[in-house]
């Protein structure tokens, strides 16, 4: 990780690798694996990055 990121940039990339994840269940055929993914996805959307969340 970039100590230099700016928060909004690390945001930007969680959300958009939870839409890789999303996507990538979409595609899969087997529905544990796609189940998965989209678990994946959720948790990492509901962590995000840990300077945005409130105190």
């Amino acid at each position: 990780m970039d100590p230099y990121d700016s928060p909004a940039r690390r945001a930007r990339r969680i959300r958009e690798r939870a839409e890789e994840l999303g996507r990538a269940a979409d595609r899969a055929t087997d529905p544990e694996h796609r189940q998965r993914l989209r678990e994946k996805a959720r948790l990492l959307l509901r962590e995000g990055p840990a300077d945005s969340r409130p105190s």
